[in-house]
């Protein structure tokens, strides 16, 4: 199975101040694509034909601290953007996030929240976003689930991120998670071409992005001390993150995908973040 391209010859990012949303506008305005990008204060629905949106709106690390927002980034915007505006076609970002606790990491897994947890808003809110966008009632929408993106933020505050901005500062990192623990991560090189492709498919439903394989703690030390010189250490007896692997098999079935690993690019993340 193979995705058939649309017709639409333009984009608009939602969210293009962001991580990810300025990563991609980038990307296809250096490929030629004609794209617009809406600001904060912007009503996208009165801008007429949008073409192929990508909906990067989000809050991912301060969510806790504004849930209100949190639910008007994640569903809000995305309710109105339906209610009102034309588009080709729709591809709203969500999280591999929303598979916590998981065993089941297929996009047609059935999956477990808890409202009583503080954390839980940040899935409950960006499932409440996918099955809007999957049943909202307009044609030619889907979802993709992002997992851990690595690449240069103009605010850094992912895990990674913290572990060189503490190496950078003081010349050691030290753990308090296990050295056993696995993260999937993919670059964002990967992630913006992914989306290009996956806006202008016919393809619907819900899609993993991701690259199918967890990294470890320990992997992610070795590089460090190896790279950057940094003394590494972890707490003894420290706890374990619990994190399926992500299913990608549609990814690759569907667009061919190969991600790039780990060790690949890492090292040449580390050094540009340090030039």
């Amino acid at each position: 199975m193979t995705a058939t391209q649309g017709t639409a010859s333009h984009y608009t990012i939602l969210g293009a101040t962001g991580f990810v949303g300025s990563h991609l506008l980038r990307h296809l305005r250096q490929t030629g694509q004609a794209c617009l990008a809406p600001g904060r204060d912007e009503d996208p629905a009165l801008l007429g034909d949008l073409g192929h949106v990508i909906y990067c709106i989000g809050l991912t690390a301060d969510f806790r601290q504004r849930p209100l927002d949190t639910v008007d980034a994640h569903v809000c915007v995305l309710r109105r953007l339906l209610a009102k505006a034309t588009f080709t076609s729709l591809t709203y970002l969500s999280s591999t996030r929303v598979y916590a606790n998981a065993s089941d990491t297929r996009e047609s897994a059935s999956l477990l929240v808890n409202p009583n947890e503080a954390g839980n808003l940040y899935n409950l809110s960006k499932l409440t976003g996918e099955a809007l966008c999957l049943h909202g009632g307009r044609p030619h929408a889907r979802v993709v689930r992002l997992s851990n993106v690595i690449g240069p933020r103009a605010d850094p505050d992912t895990f990674i991120d913290q572990l060189l901005a503490e190496g950078a500062r003081t010349g050691a990192v030290h753990l308090r998670t296990a050295l056993a623990s696995r993260k999937d991560y993919i670059h964002i090189d990967d992630v913006v071409a992914l989306l290009a492709r996956i806006a202008r498919s016919q393809q619907g439903g819900i899609l993993n992005v991701a690259s199918g394989q967890g990294t470890s703690n320990a992997e992610i030390l070795e590089i460090l001390s190896r790279e950057a010189g940094y003394v590494c250490t972890a707490d003894e007896d420290a706890p374990a993150w619990q994190f399926s692997p992500i299913d990608i098999t549609r990814l690759q079935e569907t667009y061919g995908f190969r991600p790039r690993d780990f060790q690949e690019y890492f090292p040449s993340f580390i050094q540009s973040q340090s030039s």
